[in-house]
């Protein structure tokens, strides 16, 4: 960051996603970095990294402070390993669907657990993007609770999925998103879970056979920042920022709904099946 000749600010910022191009979270961070240089009149320039290529999330994060990476988009449960609160995230079976999970986070209530994960964690969380409801992939039919007793599946290194997995007898294996196909492929792992289309644009319904509608977390992905970075920028700047995090994760959660109609006929038609759950039961 620095002064322009005129006395204003400037900077170039390094902004990081872990998944690649085509994946909707990453064009999502890309509308981000386009709508941040358009609002600024250019004086914030945006270098987007995706694919892990800058580290691990949980390695990000603690290197922000340190100007590593400047953005980072991600899921909010991403913090918990800073706070304990961002495990509301991650939490299964919170909401009865798409139409509550949307009231709870657009409300005050919403901006309410942000502003508490965020002061406890330390960053700054802004907008926020629907990704579809998690399901999952799986090399095996199962439908019911008991069926996934010694079900080896990929999860995020994140507790709270851990613990879910482990609670239904399962045997969750954190892996690299990027290692996971991978891993499906030579029986490290029987499945993942994930969005439909995260499922879709990593390819793990091309090595499974079933897609079981666990629905079993609604998860919000924003662009975390430091707290202490984002509050020192002017305020004018804040401003934009904010603003281009809700405009791009507007833009990902109507992609996300859409791509969620297209892509099951898609799935489907590659010979992987649906398995619908009864998620009382659960």
């Amino acid at each position: 960051a620095g002064a322009a000749e005129d006395g204003g600010y400037t900077a170039n910022w390094i902004v990081a996603v872990n998944t690649s191009e085509g994946d909707l979270l990453y064009e999502a961070t890309n509308k981000f970095c386009e709508l941040v240089e358009e609002y600024s009149d250019g004086r914030i320039t945006c270098d987007l990294y995706g694919g892990t290529q800058l580290g691990s999330g949980q390695t990000l994060l603690e290197s922000m402070a340190y100007g590593v990476c400047n953005v980072y988009a991600e899921s909010i449960g991403t913090l918990a390993p800073f706070t304990e609160l961002a495990n509301i995230d991650a939490a299964p079976y919170l909401y009865t669907g798409y139409d509550h999970f949307i009231n709870v986070w657009q409300s005050d209530l919403g901006k309410e657990i942000k502003a508490e994960i965020g002061d406890a964690a330390g960053f700054a969380i802004l907008g926020g993007m629907y990704r579809g409801a998690r399901i999952t992939t799986a090399t095996k039919e199962m439908v019911h609770p008991a069926d996934f007793a010694g079900f080896k599946l990929r999860a995020p290194g994140i507790d709270m999925y851990v613990k879910t997995w482990e609670w239904l007898g399962a045997s969750p294996t954190p892996l690299a998103i990027t290692e996971t196909y991978t891993a499906i492929q030579q029986g490290t792992v029987n499945g993942a879970e994930n969005g439909l289309t995260n499922i879709a644009s990593l390819s793990w319904d091309e090595c499974t056979k079933y897609i079981i509608e666990t629905k079993h977390v609604y998860n919000t992905d924003s662009f975390i920042m430091d707290k202490t970075y984002f509050e020192a920028l002017p305020e004018e700047y804040q401003t934009i920022i904010r603003d281009a995090a809700v405009e791009a994760g507007k833009r990902c959660t109507d992609l996300v709904l859409e791509a969620n109609e297209s892509i099951r006929p898609e799935v489907e038609a590659a010979d992987c099946e649906f398995i619908e759950t009864d998620v009382t039961l659960w």
